[in-house]
């Protein structure tokens, strides 16, 4: 038996963590980790509540892996640019769904522009809140990790691929409930983690 080699992810860039984590989940753990702290920012910015928070949090997780599944090293764009826009658009569109109401791009503004890696906590956080933050993410990383089923992790990264429920059912031989009933796990499931957290 050989010996497995320990892989050091935080010593990769964004993009090679972002192509990477298309078949490497300790890959999509780091890059949610990096962008945990401005999907809570922009999450707290544009809710009037805790449990309107979670949900955003929620959303904006799910425009952050959307971002690692649609990102293209060849297009010459940074990957914190692009994973904002996913993450702002994602957070934006439940908003808007939610309230009935279009926002205009002001809502944007205070974090329009925001390039965040791990060296940009400390823009807002304090040194010490940024150490617990990252523990409690971590946490976040491993319950959600062991939470989510092999086939509720495929039906989601499928979902998040924009594919409707019947396109999902069909590719996995499933029937539409089926794929219904494990993204309502899935989003249950998220919102019990990002809700303990907080």
């Amino acid at each position: 038996m050989g010996d497995a080699k320990i892989i050091d992810y935080t010593k990769f860039s964004d993009e090679i963590l972002a192509d990477l984590s298309k078949t490497d989940k300790n890959a999509v753990s780091e890059l949610v980790l990096r962008y945990a702290f401005i999907i809570e920012y922009k999450a707290k910015a544009y809710s009037q509540s805790p449990d309107e928070a979670a949900d955003l949090s929620q959303e904006g997780l799910f425009g952050l892996i959307r971002a690692v599944q649609t990102f293209d090293m060849s297009k010459g764009i940074k990957f914190s640019t692009y994973a904002n826009a996913c993450i702002t658009n994602r957070m934006l569109s439940s908003i808007s769904k939610i309230n009935k109401i279009n926002y205009n791009e002001a809502l944007c503004d205070d974090v329009e522009g925001f390039s965040f890696n791990g060296n940009d906590q400390a823009n807002f956080e304090s040194p010490e809140s940024i150490v617990i933050e990252q523990e409690k993410y971590r946490e976040i990383i491993s319950r959600i990790s062991c939470s989510l089923t092999d086939l509720e992790w495929t039906v989601f990264n499928l979902y998040l691929e924009e594919k409707t429920y019947r396109q999902i059912a069909d590719e996995l031989s499933l029937s539409q409930k089926a794929v219904d009933n494990a993204m309502q796990r899935v989003r249950k499931k998220l919102k019990s983690v990002i809700k303990n957290k907080n």
